[in-house]
């Protein structure tokens, strides 16, 4: 098997775990208020590492490992790495900011 695929597959891979822990450290709390529970808990890296995830195992997927997000000798982000962080860190922001204001309509109070 080529490198690119092996690439692929690993996007694929952290596709599908970034939906598994969206589900698991979002969706669920999220059902849980809708149901009214009495209290819901949720963890705030659930939104680093699913979105981290999901903008990675897409850049993969999509790109197969050709364009370089990381200079290995200076170990310090390429332009792409740090385009990939900028969107990681928006796509954190922006699902941190619906969930709690979600919460906040159902009359869940943060703390």
């Amino acid at each position: 098997m080529g490198q690119k695929l092996w690439y692929r597959l690993g996007g694929l891979l952290a596709i599908a775990a970034g939906l598994a822990f969206g589900w698991w450290g979002i969706w669920l709390p999220l059902e849980a208020a809708r149901a009214r529970a009495p209290e819901v808990h949720y963890q705030i890296s659930i939104f680093v590492a699913v979105p981290a995830m999901l903008v990675f195992g897409l850049y993969f997927l999509i790109g197969g490992g050709a364009w370089p997000y990381r200079n290995v000798e200076k170990q310090t982000p390429t332009a792409m790495g740090w385009a990939l962080m900028i969107v990681v860190a928006i796509c954190s922001g922006a699902s941190f900011w619906w969930l709690t204001t979600t919460f906040d309509a159902l009359g869940y109070r943060n703390g």
